[in-house]
Formats: structure tokens, sequence, C-alpha cells
């Protein structure tokens, strides 16, 4: 299973609100007909973000997941995406700044099997590897880092990291990882945050570059979930 990261700027011209109606409905719903997707989550952009982080440009982020990458890549060929999702893109999100992440997920913690309609809220942290830092050595510091040990209130943690086909032919993805702390409240959320964020960042401060990475706060909504397996 690969997970895929869809990285959306909205469309300057539109509303904070036009965009996440519109990514609600009609786009999400036609978006839950594509056969190829296994799992579907959006992440609705909640300002002013994540203190210690620079804000992102994205006022949304889609999780989806796919059996594999060849799967993901080749997702534009299915009909209702190709008929239907597609052409919609362009009525709310900024395409010449869209931007996708294939990575591998490595879950930390895992409290309890999360129901489609539970509430929650969503810390994830988009993340540049350090200046002369091979992706793979990256990939293996950020892995390490004990993030469930230093926020023990949230109930999920996990760090994905890009897969080796986003460095293809000297290629650079957006960002090299991101990590996600998931929360049952939002009160719950910047307690945990203001109390151990600084500790989460100094963990990570020799594998990223904080300068060029950003803090990415949301409410989920989760429209094909579970994962099928």
């Amino acid at each position: 299973m690969v997970k895929v990261y869809a990285l959306i700027p909205k469309r300057p011209d539109i509303t904070d609100e036009f965009f996440h109606q519109h990514w609600i409905s009609p786009h999400g719903e036609m978006a839950c007909g594509m056969a190829p997707l296994q799992g579907y989550i959006q992440a609705h952009r909640i300002a002013p973000g994540v203190a210690g982080l620079t804000d992102s440009i994205y006022e949304g982020i889609a999780t989806v997941w796919f059996v594999d990458e060849a799967a993901a890549g080749s997702m534009g060929e299915d009909p209702t995406y190709a008929n239907h999702v597609g052409p919609d893109e362009k009525n709310f999100i900024d395409l010449e700044r869209l931007a996708f992440l294939f990575t591998n997920e490595h879950v930390q913690r895992e409290e309890h099997a999360i129901t489609k309609d539970e509430p929650g809220t969503k810390v994830m942290l988009l993340l540049r590897r350090a200046a002369g830092l091979a992706p793979a050595d990256f990939a293996a510091q950020v892995a390490g880092v004990d993030l469930a040990g230093a926020v023990p209130g949230a109930h999920r943690v996990s760090v994905a990291v890009a897969t080796a086909s986003m460095y293809a032919d000297g290629a650079e993805p957006v960002f090299d990882a991101i990590v996600e702390l998931e929360f049952s409240t939002a009160a719950d959320c910047d307690s945990a945050w203001s109390g151990a964020g600084s500790t989460v960042l100094g963990a990570l401060d020799g594998a990223i570059d904080a300068s060029a990475s950003a803090g990415f706060l949301s409410d989920e909504l989760r429209l094909l979930w579970p994962v099928k397996s």
C-alpha cells in the first residue's frame, strides 16, 4: 500500500469558504467513485497553523491510498477522474502550485481504530531534509525519532517518508516526509503542541531544514474509510 498526499493550494480569486465547500461537494463526492482509491481523507486547514514552523501555502491536503505506486501513477486513466474529478480541479485549485508526494508510512502509535465520523484535529509537519543529507539517511533519521514519546497526548502518531521514486532522475519532491499527530479535540491538540512542540522540532533538528519545512493544522473529513486492506 502506498500513501499519497495531494498538497492543494486554493485559487487566489476564490474565498476560503468556497474552496472548502466545493472540495467536499461536489469534488470529494465525485472522487469517491474512483476505483483505484483504497482510502480518502480530506484535511481542511485551520488558521493560524503550527507554532514553530512557517504556515504552509496549502488550504487543504488530501490523503489517498493505493495498492501500489503503479496504481497511484495511473490514477489519471480512471474514467471517473478523467471525466469528472480532473476537469473539476481548475474550479478551486491553483494547479500551478499543486504538488503530490508518494510515501511509505511508519506508524509509531495507534491507540484505537479511528472511525469514519470520529472528530479530531491533526498537526501535520511538512518536512524538508537538511542540506547535504541523502534521502535514505534522512528517512532513517526521521523514522528513528521517538515522536510518540515526545507527544503522549496524540492518539495516533505516524511518519510518512517519500518513496525512492520521488527522487528518480535527480528529481526533488516538495517535501521529504510528513509527520502526522492526531488528537481527539482542538483543545487537546493546542495543549499538547504548546507543551511538546519545541521538543519535537528539536528532536528533528539535525535531519530537517526548518526554514524550508512548514506546518499544517487541520480538521479531518474521512470520505473513504477505513482504508481497504
